[in-house]
């Protein structure tokens, strides 16, 4: 199972063990194909690219591998998860700076919710990708954050 994935679109993850000693092969909607062999044993583990770098039994011991990874491919990453600080948008660790706005281009926000596989339509326009963005307030109607809106 998928713990985190990385919020720049790298191939990197942190993962919880479910399945040891399973293959896992995943097909795309583009004809391509992954295929990821779970460790024997371990209840967490890392993967770079498809490869298995890290194992462990500890959580923090795999979570910090996992943020240094991260770290390699790119200088902007959230590091360990912090409750209350972020929040996961399908495995992707997320702030409310993260968020797109009006002042971000049409390619932009279809990179945020490209990384964190957010389905749109390719003929939505800035405002129609924008309004999948909720703002939620408070009692007293402050600002309190962003979250992906729920469209049924």
């Amino acid at each position: 199972m998928i713990l985190r994935r990385s919020s720049q679109g790298s191939r990197v993850r942190l993962h919880r063990n479910t399945s040891p000693g399973a293959t896992r092969t995943k097909k795309y909607r583009d004809g391509s194909t992954e295929t990821l062999a779970y460790p024997s044993s371990y209840k967490y583990f890392v993967d770079v690219d498809g490869e298995v770098v890290k194992k462990s039994n500890s959580f923090k011991a795999a979570e910090e591998y996992y943020v240094d990874e991260c770290a390699k491919k790119y200088n902007n990453g959230h590091g360990r998860l912090v409750i209350g600080k972020h929040h996961l948008v399908n495995n992707v660790a997320t702030s409310q700076s993260d968020y797109p706005t009006s002042s971000n281009t049409k390619s932009e926000i279809k990179n945020f919710f490209d990384i964190r596989n957010i389905e749109y339509s390719s003929d939505e326009t800035k405002e129609e990708l924008l309004f999948k963005i909720q703002d939620n307030y408070d009692e007293s109607g402050n600002h309190v954050s962003k979250t992906i809106r729920r469209i049924e």
